[in-house]
């Protein structure tokens, strides 16, 4: 882990500590069904994202809410710079994802902390010139957070997750043709830090 992500890390778990403990905080969603949507800054390391910085994002997820054991549905995207002097074209990371989170019972209503997983399919994309480079790969995350309750229908999400992915090789797209590159495979780890506000739907 890289001095940023232990920056980072750190300053999550300060954050969350201090909202733990400040109480009120939050609960799981009152009503079965609710729609998320947050803000992202996703912090990438290893070979698949070889010269890709630090980025922001957006996510938005359907979450359903049977008991502690909840599911998220949804999509999530980040644009990233690369480590290249001069080089201002963007490279995306996205796609779609799939949330199981647990709260744990601490015995309040106002605040509840959570464990998740994420399991996701994310393609890089870069465009240059009419020349579309793209990768696509599986992302297993784990991490947790806190909810809390502002009011009987709206939540607010502080989270974190760590995780690994594998990304295929690189597709090359122009005129109709696509070429992929053998040999451009590789693995990454990413750290997420999510900020983000959920609103309960139906009674």
């Amino acid at each position: 882990m890289t001095a940023i992500h232990r920056r980072a890390v750190l300053a999550t778990a300060v954050v969350l500590v201090a909202v733990v403990g400040a109480a009120p905080a939050t609960a799981q969603s009152a009503q079965r069904w609710s729609l998320q949507g947050s803000a992202l800054v996703v912090v990438p390391s290893g070979s698949a994202y070889d010269g890709l910085n630090s980025g922001v994002g957006a996510e938005v997820q359907a979450r359903y809410t049977p008991s502690a054991l909840s599911w998220g549905f949804g999509v999530q995207y980040s644009s990233h710079g690369l480590d290249v002097p001069g080089f201002d074209e963007r490279v995306s990371l996205a796609g779609p994802f799939v949330e199981p989170r647990y709260v744990l019972d601490v015995g309040r209503s106002t605040f509840a902390p959570y464990l998740a997983a994420r399991l996701a399919y994310l393609q890089q994309r870069l465009e240059v010139e009419g020349v579309k480079a793209t990768a696509g790969g599986g992302q297993v995350n784990v991490g947790g957070g806190v909810l809390l309750r502002l009011s009987p229908r709206l939540n607010m999400d502080l989270g974190a997750t760590y995780g690994l992915i594998n990304f295929g090789d690189v597709e090359l797209s122009a005129g109709g043709q696509t070429v992929k590159v053998d040999g451009t495979s590789g693995s990454g780890q990413n750290l997420v830090l999510r900020v983000g506000l959920a609103v309960g739907l139906g009674g």
